[in-house]
């Protein structure tokens, strides 16, 4: 199901853009190649940045003709000996730009993996979804249930009681949880959601949870969220494991906390 749906986003960005931009991102390897699409083709540009073997900084001035022509469809760079999971700053920059981004992994023997997130891009089905961090995990799932809604979801075979509730995209560093950061901690209140009690948790409702030893979850933090579905089951992901509908269970019985979405405050 996963590989019928990169099928899908590869034809809706335009394959021949893609092997284009991985063609460019072997053409600069070592550096991280950068560029974007607009109009159904790839349009590579210089690397600027004064670390192009970490990062990367485009300027343009054919992308910003594409910007405010509202032509632009997607941005794309390369991690050379790097992994698919999107750093917080490419989050926040994703965020910042609405559209798609795309990484290309890749070595000295050539690419190795392709990976888009965000923007208008088709949502991935919810179960067996690969674990990447910023683009599909726990937070991932829970905000893609929530925004598919009740209608898309019994199309997945999916119970769940709510209309399509659209949760904001948020930054997040891989291991955020063994620094400083804090993502349901510091959002829940914002986003809408309120702490209820395990007596009070009906489908709708959703549940954090701690996981990881002390070495890499040092301070216990709320590191993992599900969902509560319809016939007593949760929908979640695990690090390292698909996405995946399970019995409740012990899961449930041994969650931190209890939360329901009511809207935010202001």
């Amino acid at each position: 199901m996963i590989e019928q749906y990169e099928a899908t986003v590869i034809a809706f960005l335009g394959s021949a853009a893609i092997e284009a931009a991985k063609a460019h991102a072997l053409a600069e390897f070592p550096k991280e190649s950068c560029g974007f699409l607009a109009d159904g083709k790839y349009t590579a540009c210089t690397n600027v940045n004064s670390n192009p073997l970490e990062e990367f900084t485009i300027n343009d001035p054919r992308y910003d003709a594409a910007v405010i022509g509202k032509t632009l469809t997607a941005i794309v760079h390369s991690h050379p000996n790097g992994s698919l999971i999107p750093s917080n700053t490419d989050m926040a920059q994703q965020i910042a730009t609405k559209c798609p981004w795309i990484i290309i992994t890749l070595n000295e023997k050539g690419i190795h993996k392709t990976i888009a997130w965000g923007g208008n891009l088709p949502v991935a089905p919810l179960i067996a979804r690969p674990f990447v961090h910023g683009v599909f995990d726990c937070y991932s799932i829970v905000r893609d249930v929530f925004r598919l809604g009740r209608d898309e979801l019994t199309r997945q075979g999916i119970v769940w009681p709510l209309q399509p509730i659209e949760l904001p995209e948020v930054a997040r560093a891989n291991n955020w949880w063994s620094g400083e950061g804090d993502l349901y901690a510091d959002h829940l209140a914002k986003v809408g959601f309120k702490e209820i009690s395990m007596g009070e948790a009906r489908p709708g409702d959703g549940f954090l949870c701690a996981i990881g030893d002390t070495r890499v979850n040092p301070n216990k933090r709320l590191n993992h969220a599900a969902v509560l579905l319809g016939h007593d089951q949760i929908l979640h992901h695990l690090p390292t494991r698909l996405s995946a509908r399970t019995p409740a269970g012990i899961w449930a019985h041994s969650a931190d906390m209890w939360v329901r979405y009511e809207g935010p405050t202001s």
